[in-house]
C-alpha cells in the first residue's frame, strides 16, 4: 500500500468527520474535546490526540518530515550518477563494496595502460636467456608490431590485429603470428591486456619446402677449402657441421675440445638452441677427420665470420660479406651443413627416430624436412669422405 493511499475505512471518517486541516498523509479531525490526528506513516496507522490545533498541526509537519528524511541523502552526484551507483551496487557480489570494486577497476586501468613498445621490451627481456637467434627474431618480429600501433596494448583490436597481418609477407606470416600471440599470452598473463586480439587467428598451411642439402662434391669443396685457408682454422668447424649435423652458430659457437671425445667417438653438446644437453654419435670419417685437426686452436676461431666467409667463396658459395665477390656464386643456405647431415644420417641409418634423436630434433620434424633427399648411395658416398 502506498503511503499516501488511504484505507476505505478512512476515507469514509474523512467524510463522517469534517476534516481541519491535511497533509500528504495525515489529516486533523475535531471531536468533542480534542483535535485527533489520524493517517498512515510507513503503513502504520497514526492516531493522536491534540488539546489544542497548533500543537495536532505541529505534530502532523514532524511526522511527515520524519518520513521525508528517510529518503533524502543529500550528495554531489548527479541524478544519472546515482542511478548508476544504485545499479551497480546491486550488481556486486555479497559482501564486496563500491569502494573496493573501484579500487580494483583503477588498479587493473593502470596495469592495462601500457605501451605496446613498453610490453615489448619487457617480454624480449623474458628471451634473453634463450640463443641469440631466437632472440633477435623475435626482436624483429614484434618491433614491427610496435611501429604498426603506438597506443597501448589494451587498445589493440581484432581489426588491427587482422590489418597488421595483411600487410607481412606469406613466408613470414605463420611466424609473425606466433611471436604476437606470445606476447599476448604474456601479457595477459600478467594482466596487461583483457584479450588476445590474435588468439582466434590461425596458421596458415604451407606447402612444405625441402631442406637444401650439399651435394657430395660440394661438401668435399667445403672441407678442401677449409684445410687449405687460413692455416686450417676453420677445418674442426666445418666437419662438426657436416658429419656431427651440428648448429652452425647456436651450438658450434660454444662448443669446445673438451666435449669432443675422439676415444669414445662422441661429443657433449650442452650448450645450444633447445637448451637440452645431448650426446652425438660421431662416424668414422669425422673422427679421422678430427685428428688432422689442431686441437690447440678453438673450434669456433677468432675472426670467424671473415675466414668461414673466405672458405665458402673459394667452395664456390657466395661468402655474404662483400656483394661484388659474391656475384656469379651460388647462394649459400645458413644451414646447408646441417640439413645435409641429417639428410644423409637417416637415408643410411633407416632409423627416423635415431636421427631425430641424434640432430636434437622431433621424429615430426624429421618426417616433414629430411627423408629421400639423397639416394642410398648418395649417403654412402657421404660418409666416406
Amino acid at each position: 500500500m502506498l503511503p499516501h493511499t488511504l484505507p476505505n475505512w478512512l476515507n469514509n471518517m474523512r467524510h463522517k468527520h469534517a476534516k481541519i486541516y491535511t497533509t500528504h498523509n495525515l489529516f486533523i479531525h475535531q471531536t468533542k474535546s480534542t483535535y485527533a490526528v489520524e493517517g498512515y506513516i510507513n503503513g502504520r496507522r497514526v492516531r493522536r490526540r491534540f488539546l489544542s490545533l497548533e500543537e495536532a498541526k505541529g505534530m502532523c509537519h514532524t511526522l511527515e518530515e520524519g518520513v521525508a528524511s528517510q529518503h533524502v541523502i543529500r550528495t554531489s552526484l548527479t541524478s544519472k550518477q546515482v542511478k548508476d551507483a544504485e545499479v551497480a551496487h546491486h550488481r556486486l557480489p555479497d559482501g564486496c563494496t563500491l569502494v573496493e570494486a573501484v579500487e580494483l577497476l583503477m588498479k587493473l586501468h593502470t596495469s592495462m595502460s601500457v605501451s605496446m613498445r613498453e610490453a615489448i621490451d619487457q617480454h624480449l627481456r623474458t628471451k634473453e636467456t634463450k640463443s641469440v637467434e631466437t632472440y633477435r627474431q623475435a626482436k624483429g618480429l614484434l618491433m614491427s608490431l610496435s611501429d604498426y600501433h603506438t597506443g597501448t596494448l589494451q587498445e589493440f583490436t581484432r581489426e588491427d590485429a587482422a590489418g597488421f597481418l595483411a600487410n607481412v609477407s606469406a613466408g613470414s606470416y605463420n611466424h609473425y603470428l606466433r611471436a604476437c600471440k606470445g606476447l599476448y599470452i604474456w601479457a595477459k598473463k600478467h594482466e596487461m591486456v583483457r584479450a588476445n586480439p590474435f588468439a582466434h587467428i590461425v596458421s596458415r598451411e604451407r606447402l612444405q619446402s625441402e631442406a637444401s642439402v650439399l651435394s657430395v662434391a660440394e661438401a668435399k669443396n667445403l672441407l678442401e677449402a677449409s684445410k687449405n685457408l687460413h692455416d686450417g682454422d676453420m677445418l674442426a668447424y666445418t666437419c662438426l657441421c657436416l658429419f656431427a649435423g651440428l648448429r652452425p652458430e647456436s651450438e658450434m659457437k660454444k662448443l669446445t675440445w673438451d666435449a669432443v671425445n675422439l676415444d669414445d667417438g662422441e661429443i657433449r653438446v650442452t650448450i645450444g638452441k633447445t637448451k637440452k644437453p645431448r650426446c652425438v654419435e660421431m662416424s668414422e670419417n669425422l673422427v679421422k677427420w678430427l685428428r688432422k685437426c689442431d686441437q690447440a686452436k678453438p673450434i669456433w676461431p677468432t675472426n670467424y665470420r671473415r675466414k668461414w666467409s673466405d672458405v665458402r667463396t673459394s667452395a664456390g658459395f657466395s661468402g655474404g660479406v662483400n656483394p661484388e665477390i659474391d656475384k656469379g656464386l651460388k647462394p649459400y643456405v645458413k644451414d646447408y651443413m646441417r640439413h645435409t647431415a641429417i639428410s644423409n644420417r637417416v637415408r643410411i641409418t633407416g632409423d627416423m627416430h635415431g636421427a631425430a634423436t641424434w640432430a636434437g630434433n622431433s621424429p615430426a620434424m624429421i618426417s616433414r624436412h629430411y627423408l629421400g633427399l639423397v639416394s642410398k648411395t648418395e649417403a654412402r658416398n657421404y660418409w666416406s669422405i
